[in-house]
């Protein structure tokens, strides 16, 4: 059985955005201001591109330009990549990694309504990683409390973390013959 998670249960929200008329320096200080490294354009409150740390980097500063010289339609990436926030976290990963895109913008009805980050992904993947560790610690504790039989034909070996068809219990944990050997 496979598990949905939304995105918009873990998008930030909150979002940094700035209009598409302001200028670069204005856009610079905000992003100084308040501490992040990319922000959303948005006209007429749609968002419509995003600028990072890294294309100030790559198309103003390496170019030797003065910023008020740049718009910033010119600075921005540009058609915005987005997701809605009923797409699943799976689907915002392989989009990120498809696009080799760090953020993703999360839009509903046209509205920014959110973003997700690799961090946040990392996040949630580290999360999920407990929740499984400590389900397989219950199976471990139910099946040596339980008078189970010595065989289990398919799962994961504990030990090398195969799946195989030839699992026993040895000491309590699930191992694959190649493992039961050493």
């Amino acid at each position: 059985m496979e598990t949905r998670l939304p995105v918009k249960e873990i998008m930030t929200r909150g979002v940094a955005t700035i209009d598409i008329k302001r200028n670069v320096t204005e856009l610079a200080r905000k992003m100084l201001d308040i501490d992040v490294g990319s922000i959303i354009i948005t006209d007429k409150n749609a968002p419509v591109g995003i600028v990072t740390e890294r294309d100030i980097v790559k198309k103003i500063i390496s170019k030797n330009l003065k910023p008020d010289d740049v718009s910033i339609k010119e600075l921005m990436t540009s058609p915005l990549i987005t997701i809605p926030g009923s797409e699943d976290v799976n689907d915002a990963m392989q989009k990120m990694v498809k696009m080799q895109i760090r953020r993703l913008p999360v839009v509903e009805n046209s509205k920014l309504a959110g973003v997700v980050t690799d961090i946040d992904l990392i996040a949630i993947s580290a999360e999920m990683g407990n929740i499984f560790s400590d389900l397989i610690d219950m199976h471990r504790e139910r099946l040596v409390s339980m008078d189970v039989p010595p065989q289990i034909l398919h799962g994961i070996c504990e030990e090398c973390g195969d799946l195989v068809d030839n699992l026993l219990s040895v000491n309590g944990k699930l191992l694959c013959e190649s493992c039961r050997e050493t």
